[in-house]
């Protein structure tokens, strides 16, 4: 009996490592996929492309993640997962702050032709009293 305890318990011993490990390989590679998802939303958002090359890196990133993960370096993972989730944050700022500049030049195109409009409607306005003037003079 003491013999199958001592064989189960190094049993035990031997395999609940490889089980982690195994777990965290599991771990690296979901993170991985769900970052390879994320940079695909990020290039459907960037409508005005303005972060391709940011975007190519990140996959360029996310594809030296799954090299280190099949050479079992998970904290070299652990490290670019990291960098890869700082550059998609990065990313996502550079989208919103580009839709941003794009709504404010067109506020800004747009009081450009309120202006306009408002120059030619005073000049207009200029031109019809000199023309009552002139009409009150003949009169």
């Amino acid at each position: 009996m003491y013999r199958y305890a001592t064989c189960f318990l190094l049993f035990v011993t031997l395999s609940v490592p490889a089980l982690v490990q195994a777990g965290e390989a599991d771990d690296l590679q979901r993170i991985i996929e769900d970052s390879r998802q994320t940079a695909n939303d990020l290039e459907r958002l960037d409508e005005r492309k303005t972060a391709g090359t940011d975007l190519t890196v990140l996959r360029m990133w996310l594809d030296q993640a799954w090299s280190l993960r099949s050479q079992e370096k998970y904290d070299d993972v652990h490290t670019v997962t990291d960098r890869c989730r700082a550059q998609a944050d990065m990313i996502r700022e550079k989208i919103t702050a580009s839709k941003l500049a794009a709504q404010a030049d067109q506020k800004e195109a747009d009081v450009a032709r309120a202006r306009a409009t408002l120059e030619k409607t005073k000049k207009a306005l200029e031109n019809a009293k000199v023309q009552k003037i002139r009409l009150e003079a003949k009169s």
